[in-house]
């Protein structure tokens, strides 16, 4: 393809990615071309994580941090060192069309970016909560928890906003100010879903145990770390329905009736068109004061 100037030989378009639906590689790569006004905004200046999967949903995948030496040397790239590595390696960063483009022709189905940009890798501009349903619930007990969540942050003064996972579960979204550290934010949620658990105990748990999760929402406020990464709104997921990652309104989640597969490969375009990017807001950060968070 040729795709702003740059020359992206892409294999095997034919190839069916998701067989039940009659779906192939060629159709993923078309979906992030008519939805890259929409998913680029929550990539650009990000390290971005590849997870290939190259058979598709039903086959193998993996996490791939290093470009491989095949990648074209026009990819924006940046240069990481983990402190627990001896090595620098070099993270891909999809900051344009081409880049989602090569991405997709990959076999990335879906897209994993840090919840911070490469100018400030170590101050996130993004927290979230992650509301996975235990054993006995289902999206509809993630609804209700989101629903509580919202009236408790706004009640501080705190804007949130949703999304589905593409999965099970829900993630809700704090956009903040870049002057808070990764322990910072994650402390701040940790200390919110705790109220939140405290409140009400028989549908929440920060307890991963599965005896501790039947029956209830998990809070996973571990994901906020530096090299952490969330699946990006409007992404794709590796399941047999092809569905994706949704933003909603908060009428839609108070209403208690969203499924993961009400929102697809087939049905977001359409959807984003009609009601624009429900997540733009985000780019304006917050403090998070309401809770006794200092910034450091």
């Amino acid at each position: 393809m040729e795709v702003e100037g740059r020359h992206i030989p892409i294999r095997h378009l034919d190839k069916p990615f998701w067989p039940q639906l009659g779906l192939t590689k060629g159709d993923l790569v078309n979906y992030y071309v008519e939805m890259a006004p929409y998913v680029l905004p929550h990539l650009r200046g990000r390290p971005f994580i590849m997870k290939p999967y190259p058979e598709g949903v039903g086959g193998r995948s993996f996490y791939r941090w290093a470009l491989p030496s095949y990648a074209p040397p026009w990819l924006h790239r940046w240069r990481y060192r983990a402190s627990t590595e001896e090595r620098t390696i070099e993270m891909l960063v999809v900051d344009g069309l081409p880049e989602l483009v090569w991405v997709a022709g990959q076999a990335c189905i879906e897209l994993h970016p840090w919840l911070s940009r490469i100018d400030d890798p170590t101050h996130p501009d993004l927290a979230f909560f992650d509301l996975d349903p235990g054993p006995g619930v289902d999206l509809g007990g993630c609804l209700a928890v989101a629903v509580w969540l919202h009236d408790m942050l706004e009640r501080r003064g705190v804007r949130c906003y949703a999304k589905t996972s593409g999965r099970r579960g829900l993630h809700v979204l704090v956009p903040i100010e870049r002057r808070y550290t990764f322990r910072q934010a994650r402390e701040w949620v940790r200390t919110a879903a705790q109220a939140l658990a405290a409140e009400h105990p028989d549908h929440i748990t920060l307890d991963k145990s599965l005896a501790a999760r039947r029956n209830r929402v998990l809070i996973d406020y571990a994901q906020n770390g530096l090299g952490k990464s969330m699946v990006a709104p409007y992404s794709a997921r590796a399941t047999p329905q092809a569905t994706v990652s949704a933003p909603l309104t908060w009428a839609e989640v108070a209403g208690g009736r969203v499924r993961a597969e009400d929102f697809t490969l087939l049905t977001m375009p359409q959807r984003a068109k009609a009601m624009g990017d429900l997540l733009a807001p985000m780019a304006r950060g917050q403090e998070l004061p309401a809770l006794g968070l200092a910034s450091q």
